[in-house]
């Protein structure tokens, strides 16, 4: 089940935004019982943070006159406990040097869904009900599972899992891309969870210890269906995953300046991050979830209101990571 925010202890979050969508994001908090505080600056943010014990920061990347990164970092030396989400309305691969530099991980393109921003606010806040489809999907109505032992069984796996969802009655709209993005993703966590990464590139077939596996759950509502590729290391991390991205974005880069020369592109091209790349921008909804060195789960979830919304956009980035060694 979703999270039930009106069981849960008042949590403070505080809105620093200038646009228009200031106070439908303030609103969205307070009808869910937060206590909200906004201000329209970084330096205003920075006095109240001072005053006040908020449980989270929703900030905007273009803030007037103030460089929001700089209150990210500020939040990020002052208030560590203290979670963060930055919005903004341009594409993220404008910025992503300064997201991986900064280390941040969450940041959320608007418009964007009240269900997802107030979901994944809870979840930072209070790091309770990280895993499972059941807490991303409401009134889910049916599950299913497939166990990975082995590379072999990758392929048969993706298909058995596309298959079911086509007969579930969801249309998918590019088979081939959501045939990749799984594939890339299950074989991530055969391969480099498990210690395994120098036999991925070599690409040889490799099977899992005893009692080592990988499952992929998937589940679906009357509009949305989703995906759950789960290991049980935990190895992946936040800084791992905004490394990925930002050595793809460069990639590309100089792939299309190299195209434009007419230049050779072959020995720029690489493999590597494609997967993680793939899911970011071609996913309705997805988050990267890491419980360091017990589980790490990866969530994409399509919703077929959500993909006929011509307002909406992929740009976005979301990781939960749990660093508590409980």
């Amino acid at each position: 089940m979703l999270t039930d925010m009106t069981d849960r202890d008042m949590h403070n979050v505080l809105v620093v935004d200038f646009s228009i969508f200031k106070n439908s994001i303030v609103k969205m908090f307070r009808d869910k019982g937060y206590g909200v505080e906004l201000c329209e600056s970084a330096y205003d943010a920075m006095m109240r943070l001072r005053a006040v014990d908020f449980d989270l920061v929703i900030a905007d990347v273009e803030l007037p006159g103030d460089n929001a990164f700089d209150l990210y970092k500020y939040v990020s030396v002052n208030y560590p406990q203290i979670a963060t989400i930055m919005t903004t309305e341009k594409s993220i691969d404008t910025f992503f040097d300064i997201i991986f530099r900064e280390g941040i991980g969450n940041v959320l393109s608007k418009p964007f869904k009240k269900e997802e921003i107030l979901n994944l606010a809870d979840k930072l806040i209070t790091k309770k009900n990280i895993f499972g489809l059941n807490n991303y999907i409401g009134n889910i109505v049916e599950t299913k599972r497939v166990r990975i032992t082995g590379s072999a069984q990758i392929k048969p796996a993706v298909s058995a899992v596309i298959g079911e969802i086509k007969k579930w009655g969801f249309v998918i709209k590019n088979e081939i891309i959501l045939n990749l993005i799984l594939n890339e993703m299950i074989i991530n966590a055969v391969y480099h969870s498990h210690g395994l990464t120098d036999e991925k590139k070599q690409r040889i077939p490799v099977r899992l210890g005893e009692s080592e596996f990988v499952d992929v759950f998937f589940a679906r509502s009357a509009e949305k269906y989703g995906i759950a590729i789960n290991d049980y290391k935990g190895k992946l991390s936040k800084i791992t995953i905004l490394d990925t991205i930002n050595r793809v974005i460069v990639q590309n880069t100089m792939i299309n300046k190299a195209a434009e020369n007419n230049d050779d592109v072959s020995e720029l091209v690489s493999e590597t991050g494609r997967g993680i790349d793939l899911v970011r921008k071609l996913a309705g909804e997805y988050y990267f979830i890491i419980k360091r060195n017990v589980r790490t789960e990866i969530i994409i979830i399509f919703d077929t209101v959500y993909e006929n919304d011509t307002t909406s956009t992929y740009s976005s980035l979301k990781i939960i990571e749990d660093q508590s060694s409980e």
